[in-house]
């Protein structure tokens, strides 16, 4: 059984990124994984540019003179060049005219039938973007590894660019499996549960950018675990499971796994809730087995398969950062790994430290308030006793889960 953090980099480095690569609409690209490096393919801004409205000006004409208009010019206005002695009014974005060194701004300036006068002399430069200020001709604009934003986004459209290279969305097969889950279709008796994984885990793997590919339920039986194992191995870049990862009598997927020809990395990781995870590879794919408990499914998802998800889909950032809050936990016990406590929103008191408030339902099958988690607290192995208003290190949801 490995430690969590060898657990995590194990997760993370079972499959390489998928090859195959794709050219969207640059309206479409948000989400996606930018494929190669993108360089700069024009100066942004193209030219000297005012970065107010105001008045395009020689700086030496403004010392007690009034100096005549001479033209104005709009944001996509071709100007004339700057007569001496003289203004051009000019607004926002408007192309500076030859010979201005200088944007008075409007309030600093007084406008008659006579011409204007500044009653802030300028310096030169003043208010001016400069030609390639944001972005000059074969600089590294986007690396490869990018998860498109919106930022990233306006960018790309500064360049003229209408398409984008993004890497192949990653496809994932759902295996459910247990003679007590009953499928959405079927009658529920007492003695088994809704399938409440599969819909959850779908959901997931949609919030990481990725897409499922197929969602299949098996009962408790390890030649049916086998075969379907097999199947979903040859359609998928990779299968996630959900039951049967401990190591009860009915616990197959371990066993069905090895059957299939496939070899386990990691078997068991000392956390909770989620201890039983397993991770493994099969036809060259990972399969990762999630535990039954639906809380213990979501934790281990979120903790452990995301980064392998980021790898796979060729991000070049695989660990979200860490924070730190404080969070009173009453009566923690001892314990020999480390335990990942749900917490709700965190509390950010002005001039102080962030605060967490912990769930008061923390059971590995316990969902009814799952929704209202913000991240995970991780508690390291301690003596018995309550840690009261102590910093800990933070998984923030809104970072894990995207």
């Amino acid at each position: 059984m490995l430690n969590f953090d060898e657990a995590q980099a194990v997760f993370a480095m079972c499959a390489e990124p998928v090859r195959e690569t794709e050219t969207v609409w640059l309206g479409l690209a948000t989400g996606r994984v930018l494929a190669r490096d993108l360089a700069a393919v024009i100066d942004t801004p193209a030219a000297d540019r005012s970065a107010m409205d105001g008045y395009a000006v020689r700086a030496e004409d403004c010392r007690d003179a009034c100096l005549p208009l001479q033209q104005v010019v709009y944001a996509g206005t071709r100007p004339e060049p700057l007569l001496p002695g003289h203004a051009i009014r000019i607004y926002t974005g408007g192309v500076i005219p030859p010979r201005a060194d200088a944007v008075v701004v409007q309030e600093d300036a007084e406008e008659s039938y006579r011409g204007v006068v500044c009653a802030r002399p300028p310096v030169a430069g003043q208010h001016i973007r400069r030609k390639g200020e944001d972005a000059r001709r074969g600089d590294l604009l986007l690396p490869a590894g990018t998860l498109l934003r919106s930022g990233h986004i306006a960018a790309l459209a500064s360049q003229g660019l209408t398409e984008v290279p993004v890497c192949r969305l990653v496809e994932v097969a759902i295996l459910t499996s247990g003679d007590e889950v009953a499928a959405h279709d079927e009658p529920r008796d007492v003695y088994q549960v809704h399938d409440v994984n599969g819909p959850m885990i779908e959901s997931l793997v949609q919030s990481m950018g990725a897409v499922v590919r197929c969602h299949r339920h098996v009962p408790d039986d390890e030649r049916a675990l086998h075969d379907m194992l097999r199947e979903l191995a040859a359609d998928a870049d990779l299968v996630l499971v959900a039951g049967g990862a401990s190591v009860g009598q009915r616990d197959l997927v371990a066993a069905a796994l090895a059957s299939a020809g496939g070899e386990l990395l990691c078997r068991g990781v000392n956390m909770k809730p989620g201890k039983p995870v397993t991770v493994g590879r099969l036809r060259g794919k990972p399969v990762v087995c999630l535990p039954g408990n639906p809380a213990a499914a979501y934790a281990t998802f979120a903790l452990l398969v995301t980064p392998l998800l980021r790898r796979l889909q060729g991000r070049s950032e695989l660990f979200p950062p860490v924070g730190r809050v404080r969070a009173a936990l009453a009566g923690a016990r001892a314990q020999c790994g480390d335990a990942f406590w749900r917490v709700g929103e965190v509390d950010h008191p002005g001039g102080r430290e962030s605060f967490a408030q912990v769930s008061a339902q923390q059971g590995a099958a316990s969902v009814s308030a799952l929704g209202h988690a913000s991240g995970f607290v991780r508690v390291g192995p301690q003596s018995a006793g309550q840690l009261q208003n102590v910093p800990l290190p933070y998984y923030d949801l809104h970072r894990w889960l995207s």
